[in-house]
């Protein structure tokens, strides 16, 4: 089979991008032909398809004249729509995955795909399709103003960042690509949990559109014979809908247990300032870690916790957690309690709720060898239920079932 692969990272920025690709590996490994389509940047895996890829769009950038050409861009990319129509040229795929690529590609690609007659997929990393600013959380809460195509309440209510000219934007966006029928015109969907499988047609999609395909690990880059040095584990994007002033507030209960924070964010600085200032001197921050350091510090800690306060999509962190042999102490919200089996290999929380984290945190704390049983049965989950095997077929019925829909044939 012949695939286009679109995200608009080339590179592993997060979760999205490992999932993206991690698929184009394992299909290119099963013989299948994959092309990439995604944006120029300096961080980006070398490709000779790269010369398809749009130019790099920076919205940070300073200068009003970027400001509206950025803005334009969201709501439509000549520029990507043309590199498409490049690509095309050359390439006939049999199908077009995507991933994340709104903004900076933008849907405008999906007309020369349509034309001809090119299905198209799309994995649900986040409820862009449902949500202007893609996570349905807005002023520390979760918001559906936007059900029934209200998508004006973005811009009422500042949902992009505070921004008035951002929010506009996005709500404009947001009729826009409805008017013309992109987000209708996809023909499958993956959800990559039950939760957003479930909102999806709560908000009017067609059931037959949605199907459910959870990412995935592998396991034996995991070593459970690791000593544990005994810590609590965040890792993930320092952010407001993370919860991670919840886990401060938690980290305050119990002073004597180290907390030890992995990743970046917009409030990184912020929180640094915070903790500094109250003298919370069991919480460390280490910024960004990847590879064998990041797998260092999993491995070695006592349990995981994800205190997001919005509809996570999956919660790869969970599986990774569960992989290196740790149990979860993850929020009653989102996907989070389809991977965490209560008092079996972790715990689940009521969101925002700092003190019974902290209960928590602190019995498994005082639990180890039981803390130790639960990652073992985190560790049986992954390696009965999220497994890269299990992804690729359930991957490839989902694209075989599209071509054939569409009354065309692949290449085997």
């Amino acid at each position: 089979m012949f695939i286009l692969s679109i995200n608009k990272f080339y590179w592993k920025k997060g979760g999205s991008e490992s999932v993206f690709f991690g698929e184009k590996e394992m299909l290119e490994d099963a013989g299948h032909a994959v092309i990439p389509f995604s944006m120029q940047g300096s961080k980006n895996e070398p490709t000779p398809y790269s010369e398809y890829f749009v130019n790099e769009v920076n919205y940070t950038k300073p200068g009003i004249k970027n400001r509206v050409l950025s803005a334009s861009k969201i709501i439509y990319s000549f520029e990507a729509k043309k590199k498409m129509q490049l690509l095309l040229l050359s390439h006939t795929p049999d199908l077009a995955h995507f991933h994340i690529f709104q903004h900076q590609i933008s849907p405008s690609v999906f007309g020369p795909l349509k034309k001809k007659n090119i299905p198209i997929i799309l994995t649900l990393h986040d409820l862009k399709p449902l949500c202007p600013n893609y996570k349905m959380y807005v002023n520390g809460s979760i918001c559906e103003d936007c059900k029934g195509m209200k998508f004006y309440n973005c811009f009422r209510n500042r949902c992009t960042k505070g921004s008035v000219l951002g929010s506009l934007v996005n709500s404009v966006e947001m009729y826009f690509h409805y008017a013309m029928g992109y987000y209708q015109n996809v023909d499958r969907y993956i959800a990559v949990s039950k939760f957003y499988r479930d909102k999806m047609i709560e908000f009017g999609f067609a059931e037959e559109k949605i199907c459910y395909l959870p990412n995935y690990i592998n396991t034996k880059n995991y070593d459970l014979n690791v000593s544990e040095k005994g810590y609590i584990l965040y890792f993930g994007r320092i952010a407001e809908e993370k919860g991670i002033s919840v886990l401060l507030d938690a980290a305050r209960i119990v002073p004597e247990i180290p907390f030890y924070i992995v990743g970046t964010g917009p409030l990184e600085e912020s929180f640094k300032l915070k903790v500094h200032e109250e003298g919370l001197d069991n919480i460390r921050f280490f910024g960004y870690r990847s590879g064998k350091q990041l797998l260092t510090l999993l491995t070695e800690a006592t349990c995981v916790v994800v205190p997001s306060v919005w509809y996570e999509a999956f919660g790869l962190v969970i599986i990774e957690a569960f992989a290196a042999g740790k149990p979860v102490i993850g929020s009653n919200i989102g996907a989070i309690p389809e991977l965490i089996e209560e008092g079996v290999d972790g715990f689940i929380v009521q969101p925002g709720c700092e003190h019974e984290l902290a209960r928590k945190i602190q019995w498994l704390w005082e639990n180890r060898k039981k803390a130790s049983e639960m990652g073992k049965q985190g560790r049986k989950k992954v390696e009965e239920k999220f497994t890269a095997e299990r992804h690729f077929n359930g991957l490839m019925s989902i694209y075989e079932d599209v071509v054939k829909m569409t009354g065309q044939n692949y290449r085997k």
